[in-house]
């Protein structure tokens, strides 16, 4: 069985070889790498370059984006490029534990499932977190959690079948960045047949990059968000399984961009669907608090309290280690 990674890469010098040489160093045989180029501005493709050159022997290709396209058509790029049975995706600023591979693939000959999911690291410098979400090998219910934010969306920590991306039409959305994942994995997840999980963390997720769109908020992706919840609302409300997670899950998005936006971008953010009543089972206590802000529209104490928030969040993130005292 063929594996095809897939590596988008846009300004990740600090990171690429890293996150390569993990790749590369995999002990599992049957492995094509795919890096796209999405014409990055730094020195990631030579860094790349030099990284690929101590492994010869290894399947590696480096496509180009003439021009800048965004992570969703990177992603998109790899996808049909690929000729492995099943996409593995990572970072350009992330890693894979090693036997990752062996263990992905170990999982879908025991039980030939279309998507099988793995636990992750979150890591800040020299500190790292575990993180273990809900899963059900019932793809509809798996679904549910994906929505509600029970378990973390992201096509990273999940392998899928390549099949599954060409019979349910569902690809990553050129222009929709942010949120990119959580608008397609559990549309995906939908149509599979049935769901894995390795109960390891196999994926690290590092949170010093600041650059990376995970950590930007900016107008323009906010308005990316908002399409994105509007994609997963139009997609999932004929489907009354799914009203209740799917409640869940845009209350929290909501809450949590409100959160984070500029007073300025609110009335932008508010455009987003959101069921009422408030649906605050996803959340946790600062959100829960937030909510009911967002839904009677008290801009005024919603800036004061998500001000106050950030700089609390802030101090405890030093605290843990997680951010340096400037």
């Amino acid at each position: 069985m063929k594996l095809s990674v897939i590596v988008p890469v846009y300004g990740v010098e600090k990171y690429i070889a890293r996150c390569a040489k993990s790749v590369l160093e995999q002990t599992y045989a049957d492995t094509e790498l795919i890096f796209v180029d999405d014409a990055s501005p730094d020195s990631s493709i030579p860094v790349l370059r030099e990284e690929l050159r101590r492994y010869p022997h290894q399947q590696a290709v480096i496509l180009r984006h003439a021009t800048n396209r965004g992570l969703a058509a990177a992603r998109k790029t790899g996808i049909e490029a690929a000729t492995g049975e099943y996409i593995v995706s990572l970072d350009g600023d992330d890693y894979l534990e090693p036997g990752a591979l062996d263990l992905l693939a170990a999982e879908v000959q025991k039980t030939n499932a279309d998507i099988v999911g793995m636990d992750c690291y979150f890591e800040w410098n020299d500190k790292r977190s575990y993180y273990h979400g809900s899963w059900s090998s019932d793809p509809k219910e798996y679904s549910r959690f994906l929505l509600s934010g029970k378990s973390l969306p992201g096509v990273c920590l999940h392998m899928i079948r390549k099949d599954l991306y060409t019979r349910s039409g569902i690809m990553p959305i050129e222009g929709l960045n942010s949120g990119e994942d959580y608008v397609t994995t559990p549309r995906l997840c939908w149509y599979a047949r049935s769901i894995a999980h390795v109960d390891k963390p196999l994926y690290h997720y590092i949170q010093t990059n600041t650059s990376s769109i995970a950590h930007s908020l900016s107008h323009h992706h906010i308005t990316q968000l908002v399409r994105v919840v509007e994609t997963l609302t139009a997609f999932f409300e004929d489907k009354p399984e799914c009203m209740d997670a799917l409640r869940a899950g845009q209350w929290l998005k909501k809450t949590d961009i409100m959160m984070r936006a500029v007073k300025t971008d609110y009335k932008l953010v508010d455009t987003m669907p959101a069921f009422l009543p408030v649906n605050t089972t996803s959340m946790n206590v600062f959100q829960r608090m937030a909510a009911p802000l967002i839904a009677h529209r008290q801009w005024v104490l919603l800036w004061l309290y998500s001000r106050s928030y950030q700089v609390a969040l802030e101090i405890v993130q030093i605290l843990k280690g997680r951010r340096k005292k400037c």
